[in-house]
C-alpha cells in the first residue's frame, strides 16, 4: 500500500471551482478592458481620419483653382510632367469630378501622362 496523504474529493472539487470562477473573473475583467481600449482606439482613429481630411481640405481650398476647360499651353505643362498631374489629379478629385471626366482632363492637359497611374498614385483609385 502506498503512504501517499488521502486527499478529500470534496476539497479538490471545491478548489477547482473557485479556481474556475477567479479565471472567469479575471477573464471577464480583461475582456472589458480590451472592449473599452478598443472603443477608445476607435475614436482616436477616427478623430485622426477626420483631422487628415480637414488638412487635405484646407490644403486643396488653399490652392488657386484653375478650370482645365483647355489644356495649358507652352511651358504650363511640360509633356510627361507628372508632379504637376498629380496636383490636378488631387484638385478634380477634391472637386469630387468623376474619374472617368478626371482621366479625360488630366490626357487633355498633360500629353502623355499615363492618367490611371497618375489616378492610382494620389490615391482615387485602388492600386492593381
Amino acid at each position: 500500500m502506498s503512504n501517499s496523504p488521502s486527499v478529500d474529493p470534496s476539497e479538490s472539487r471545491s478548489e477547482a471551482l473557485a479556481r474556475i470562477d477567479t479565471v472567469e473573473r479575471a477573464l471577464e475583467q480583461l475582456a472589458a478592458t480590451v472592449r473599452s481600449q478598443t472603443a477608445e482606439l476607435q475614436e482616436e482613429l477616427g478623430q485622426v481620419r477626420l483631422s487628415v481630411i480637414e488638412m487635405h481640405s484646407h490644403a486643396v481650398s488653399k490652392l488657386t483653382p484653375t478650370p482645365l476647360t483647355e489644356p495649358p499651353v507652352g511651358g504650363d505643362a511640360p509633356e510627361g510632367s507628372t508632379e504637376g498631374a498629380r496636383l490636378v489629379a488631387l484638385e478634380l478629385v477634391g472637386r469630387g469630378i468623376t474619374l472617368d471626366e478626371a482621366k479625360d482632363r488630366l490626357r487633355e492637359a498633360f500629353p502623355g501622362i499615363d492618367a490611371d497611374r497618375v489616378l492610382r498614385e494620389v490615391g482615387a483609385t485602388p492600386s492593381v
